[in-house]
């Protein structure tokens, strides 16, 4: 069920240097835009920076879409940008995406909720894809087959945790609500590239027995966390022989993500995601592995690079968005529009009909959550660009129906387009309205003592 496969990208030597062009272009009108907002909105409608990013892209690609010439270098970019392999994307930005939200995470603040992520991530995935895929067979009037409407369930229950970190960081939610669905937001991508793997291989015939289905089950799910485990502890015994040895600590981290993610996924087969996750759990609760010396510079160096693939996933992302939505126009109708809004708060009942089954089992495994906690975490469940790449996928996929692939990446974009407009941009008002805004104060003293820490260091 590895993810990877023979296509390689059809990028020549011009086009690199027109989608180079295009991304240097993206990022800096992405900055531009967000210091324009700023000054204008004065702080006052919140906007997170991942969503304007994600609506310049989108404008850009609806633009670009509908122009026959390709004789620019900047729309031969753009050109270029959509039809990336959704491949490549998984494994030049997945690997950091994920293993930088586990390994910078507060090991400490996380611990107590494992269990209850744990049970998001596992029950609560399996509850929204069933929900998904009940919508999709009595709701939809496409005759999906009820294999086809599990996968697409699955893509949907997967959460993107770039958008949701970035969110929660900015809403100024309390710490151990914002790491609940952290956590939870990356082990159920775990979860629902599981089970998004099994039925994707049923559909195209590459797996058929129960036998060889439960295997696979059983060599994602334990392979995966197992391999993860290994090489955390490897890599926490490597990095105690490191003293002081800045360059190499910060580059071995990102060496390690890349390494591990493609055995896991290429060689062993096993949940790379899965892998990632635990990998990086286990090197936050030893960061005394890192040098103390170097534990300022490389939390520094991760940031800056996360936020920068942010704008370049996030500008893709809505590039795609726009071509997708403009693309399958002879597959879909002005109805599909309204069968999205019905999928869009389908997917919001789901996640809400999860956290109530599943709340006797997250009060036992002690963690107690008020009923404006549990508005937050189901508002929170935004997709964006992991379920965007697995939609990529399933249209990269010639054996599946051409009007089927179609359908599922349009609600899948447009789906992922709502959540992160609507949810993206409200969440900071609706954590302020909950009055649950607690963290906030928290998080600007954790900036001005960052600061302080950083003129301390470069001083001394």
């Amino acid at each position: 069920m590895s993810i990877s496969g023979n296509s390689t990208s059809n990028v020549g030597e011009q086009g690199i240097g027109t989608v180079i062009l295009f991304l240097s272009f993206g990022v800096l009108a992405a900055c531009i835009c967000k210091l324009i907002l700023s000054q204008l909105l004065k702080n006052k409608v919140p906007a997170p920076f991942t969503v304007i990013v994600l609506i310049l892209g989108l404008i850009i690609g609806i633009i670009t879409a509908h122009i026959n010439q390709m004789n620019n270098d900047f729309l031969l970019g753009e050109q270029e940008l959509n039809g990336i392999n959704p491949h490549l994307i998984f494994f030049i930005f997945l690997p950091l995406l994920i293993f930088d939200s586990a390994f910078n995470s507060r090991f400490h603040v996380i611990q107590p909720q494992i269990i209850s992520a744990i049970l998001l991530a596992g029950p609560g995935v399996f509850i929204c894809t069933i929900i998904v895929a009940l919508c999709a067979v009595y709701i939809f009037p496409y005759h999906w087959s009820w294999i086809d409407a599990l996968m697409f369930g699955s893509i949907l229950s997967a959460t993107d945790p770039v958008a949701v970190v970035t969110l929660l960081h900015e809403s100024g939610a309390s710490k151990s609500l914002a790491a609940l669905i952290d956590l939870e937001s990356l082990l159920n991508d775990g979860s629902a590239f599981v089970i998004f793997s099994i039925f994707k291989d049923i559909v195209i015939k590459k797996a058929t027995t129960t036998t060889s289905i439960i295997v696979e089950i059983l060599k994602f799910t334990m392979g995966g966390p197992a391999f993860g485990l290994a090489c955390g502890i490897l890599a926490v015994f490597i990095l105690n022989l490191l003293n002081n040895e800045l360059e190499i600590e910060i580059i071995s981290t990102f060496g390690l993500a890349y390494l591990i993610f493609y055995l896991a996924d290429v060689e062993l087969g096993v949940s790379a995601v899965l892998a990632m996750v635990v990998m990086g759990l286990y090197m936050a609760k030893h960061k005394y592995c890192i040098s103390s010396r170097v534990q300022l510079p490389i939390a520094s160096t991760w940031r800056i690079i996360i936020y920068f693939i942010n704008i370049l996933i996030f500008m893709i992302t809505g590039i795609i968005l726009a071509h997708s939505l403009v693309g399958t126009q002879k597959h879909v109708d002005a109805i599909d529009f309204g069968y999205s809004i019905v999928l869009y708060l389908a997917l919001h009942i789901a996640r809400l009909l999860a956290a109530v089954i599943l709340h006797p089992f997250i009060k036992w495994s002690g963690v107690n959550l008020s009923w404006k906690e549990y508005i937050v975490l189901v508002w929170s469940g935004l997709r964006g660009s992991m379920a965007v790449i697995l939609a990529l996928m399933v249209d990269s996929e010639k054996v599946i129906d051409e009007m089927t692939r179609h359908r599922v990446l349009f609600h899948i974009c447009m789906i992922a387009l709502l959540t992160l407009t609507i949810n993206g941009t409200s969440s900071k008002f609706v954590v302020r309205f909950l009055g649950l805004n607690h963290g906030m104060c928290t998080f600007i003293k954790e900036k001005k003592s960052y600061f302080i820490i950083h003129i301390i260091y470069v001083k001394f």
